[in-house]
Formats: C-alpha cells, sequence, structure tokens
C-alpha cells in the first residue's frame, strides 16, 4: 500500500515526530513494550474470562456476579488501559505498516467493539443487573477474535 493509499491522519500520524522517534528507538525499546502490551492484555482477558464465565454460570458460585464485578473492575480496566496504550505506541512506532494490513484494521474494529461491550457489561453486573448469557459469551468470542487476530497481524 502507498502513501496515496492511506488517510491522511494517517500519512500526518507517520511523519510526526513522535513517530519518528518510536521508529529509532532502541529494538529492546519495541521488544519492552510489547511485552507490558501483551501483560495488559492477560490480565484484561483474565478478568474479563473470570466474569463472563461466572455470568454463564460456570465457576465461582459462591460469589455473585455483582461482588465478582467488583473486585474485578479495578483489574480488568487496567488492563484494557495498559493494552490500549500499549498498543497505541505499537502503532504509532510503525503506522503505515500496521495500516496497510487488512488484519490491523480488523482487530481494531474488534477491539474497540470488545471495550464498549465489556466496559458495559462489567458496570452493568457491578450495579446489580444481570445482562443476558448470549451478551457474556458474545464478548468471549469477541476476545479471542480480537487475540486471533492481533497474532495474524504479524504473520499476514
Amino acid at each position: 500500500m502507498s502513501l496515496l493509499t492511506h488517510p491522511a491522519s494517517i500519512v500526518w500520524l507517520s511523519q510526526t515526530s513522535l513517530a519518528h522517534s518510536f521508529n529509532a528507538a532502541d529494538p529492546w525499546t519495541f521488544a519492552t513494550v510489547m511485552t507490558i502490551h501483551l501483560l495488559g492484555l492477560a490480565l484484561a482477558f483474565g478478568t474479563s474470562l473470570i466474569l463472563n464465565l461466572r455470568l454463564l454460570g460456570w465457576g465461582l458460585r459462591a460469589s455473585s456476579p455483582a461482588q465478582i464485578a467488583g473486585t474485578l473492575r479495578p483489574y480488568l480496566l487496567a488492563g484494557l488501559s495498559i493494552a490500549l496504550l500499549s498498543g497505541l505506541w505499537l502503532f504509532i512506532a510503525d503506522v503505515l505498516k500496521f495500516w496497510a494490513n487488512p488484519v490491523f484494521r480488523t482487530k481494531l474494529a474488534l477491539l474497540l467493539l470488545l471495550s464498549v461491550i465489556q466496559v458495559w457489561l462489567l458496570f452493568k453486573v457491578k450495579a446489580g443487573a444481570i445482562p443476558a448469557r448470549s451478551i457474556a459469551a458474545l464478548t468471549l468470542v469477541i476476545w479471542l477474535a480480537t487475540i486471533i487476530s492481533g497474532r495474524l497481524i504479524g504473520l499476514i
């Protein structure tokens, strides 16, 4: 994909001093940020998995979904925040390459959808409302699709 086929905002972002400084960073910096990104994803997915499995009726039956949501909320939000911020850094580091990859754009769309649904679900359950089990199952499916598409970015 050439520069002419990228949206103007992507081309602009690729030419910022921030993008150039990220590109010029030591390879260990990229590896460190990637590790932080994966740890954030693991924290977010792990806490989401616990909550969604409880909503599906599997596991932690001694605790109510509202108790579990209240306990896990700071960890889930921290994991999502870490993953999103470190992912933004990774994206800016090679914006043209990532934007040219259709799998990256798929992951981005899934991630935005997932973040909205997961945070909505978290606060809904914390407030005592129990959403449909299908929403918990859908959240897990979107998580898996997001993780798989993230892994495919480097392969396609």
